[in-house]
């Protein structure tokens, strides 16, 4: 499974289960809300009303009582014929009706008490009709023990509902809390998992860091561990890296051999060249002593036999000292392979390409003429060659800079030139600059240019040299077509 996947399915589940939680919470909180609304807008005022009505019907009998009873004067009972038929009842209607219209708010719920009590009301309401239309004391008073009764056993029902939604709210507060409390140490539970999935996927990352800081300074010899049944892009990030770092490691051995190769190289061409100059310089004292000694054996022809063999003995030593010197001379000679040729814009490709791996801060530009180019070489010789210009121009520049190599041609000449933004050569050095044992580095051979010059010369070219201190420096090879 991706590391995408994991952390999209762990982040969805705690989504999913966060909003399974808010949203039950929410339900819960809605019911509570509504048993709560139903008890407050409904059952309490309706129960307060009821209990108006109580107290005013209760009123309305007593005043009854005293209208039917001797002994009141007519004007008391004047007051009292107008309070019991008009003032009473009006308010009590007014009571009936504001129950009515609290019950025809709570008409469109799902509660099936709501028609109920509201079938009771409107059998009270006609009950407390025929008690104010009694015109006798007996008439009202059975009518008024009815009402009574009527009126209790709505009060009871008001009660009872209040309990039963007091009872329910509750119930579903406890439930509501519980279930709250569950789903929230799921979800912590979740949460923990997820964290300890991210932290086992992204757990190589630091080693990755620091591994590649190693590599950066050169530090081949590490690896990064993994187990080969993850398959997460982590882990296979980590597997590549460590084939990388094999590769890497293989590569700098394969260097480090050419290195050694091309230091021998250099050091056998300098051997080569310093014996040709010193058998150079022993031939031609050879050569005089060897005429010297002819002309002796001719003058002393008839003299003493001894002296005529001596002589003869230290000719045929000059003799073969000469075999020796030009055999030397022979193989310090540079050996061209006749008949081979280097297409030159894929070896520059490629050798531009093994520098810029190398070469942390120094930018490689490229100019190519299209199509390819071929010189009169052996590709492993002009390959030297190109390879010893490329260093001269890095150490050139110790602080970074900027190679620039093209090639150019012409109706008369193929050109390869390399340019450099270092530090440029003095007059006098740049006249030194193909002398073999001549350098201005402290470890330096004086050899590099020397052979790189001998190779370009023996492939029917020749190298030229541009400079200018401060500025930079330009070498140019130049092949004819």
């Amino acid at each position: 499974m991706s590391i995408r996947t994991k952390i999209i399915g762990s982040f969805f589940s705690v989504l999913v289960l966060f909003g399974a939680v808010s949203s039950y919470t929410y339900i819960q909180s809605r019911q509570i809300n509504r048993q709560l609304s139903m008890l407050s807008e409904l059952f309490l005022p309706l129960s307060r009303q009821m209990l108006q009505i109580q107290v005013g019907t209760q009123n309305l009998a007593e005043e009854i009582h005293h209208y039917y009873s001797d002994g009141e004067p007519a004007s008391d009972r004047s007051t009292f014929s107008r309070m019991a038929r008009d003032l009473y009842p009006y308010a009590i209607q007014k009571k009936f009706m504001i129950a009515e219209q609290l019950l025809i708010s709570f008409e469109g719920t799902s509660n099936k008490s709501i028609a109920q009590m509201t079938l009771l009301l409107t059998e009270l309401k006609e009950n407390f009709d025929a008690l104010i239309n009694a015109k006798q004391k007996a008439q009202f008073d059975a009518q008024f023990i009815i009402f009574k009764k009527k009126l209790q056993g709505f009060s009871k029902k008001i009660d009872d509902e209040c309990e039963k939604t007091t009872t329910a709210a509750k119930a579903i507060g406890q439930e509501s809390h519980l279930t709250t409390v569950g789903l929230s140490f799921l979800l912590l539970f979740l949460g923990l998992f997820c964290l300890v999935i991210s932290y086992q996927v992204l757990n190589p990352l630091p080693h990755l860091i620091q591994s590649l800081k190693k590599l950066t300074g050169g530090d081949f010899d590490q690896n990064i561990k993994v187990k080969t049944s993850e398959k997460d892009e982590i882990s296979q990030l980590a597997r590549e890296f460590n084939r990388m770092l094999g590769a890497l490691k293989d590569r700098d051995h394969k260097i480090k051999g050419q290195q050694k190769e091309l230091l021998q190289s250099a050091k056998l061409a300098a051997i080569g060249q310093l014996s040709a100059e010193v058998v150079h310089e022993i031939r031609n004292p050879l050569n005089s002593i060897n005429l010297n000694i002819d002309w002796l054996a001719s003058e002393i022809k008839d003299s003493n036999p001894e002296i005529k063999k001596t002589i003869e003995s230290i000719s045929r030593e000059i003799e073969r000292l000469a075999q020796i010197t030009e055999s030397y001379l022979v193989r310090a000679r540079v050996k061209e392979k006749t008949g081979k040729t280097t297409e030159v814009n894929e070896l520059l490709q490629e050798l531009i390409h093994f520098e810029r791996g190398e070469t942390r801060n120094v930018v490689i530009e490229t100019e190519f003429e299209p199509g390819e180019i071929y010189i009169q070489s052996d590709r492993s010789r002009i390959k030297q060659a190109f390879i010893n210009i490329l260093k001269n121009a890095k150490e050139a520049m110790p602080q970074g800079g900027k190679i620039r190599v093209k090639t150019v041609v012409t109706e008369e000449h193929m050109q390869v030139v390399f340019s450099d933004s270092g530090m440029g050569m003095t007059a006098e050095t740049k006249a030194k600059t193909f002398t073999p044992f001549f350098t201005t580095k402290p470890n330096g051979t004086g050899l590099g240019l020397a052979l790189t010059k001998e190779i370009i010369e023996a492939a029917k070219g020749r190298i030229l040299v541009s400079s200018e201190l401060g500025i930079g420096t330009t070498f140019t090879c130049q092949f004819s077509r």
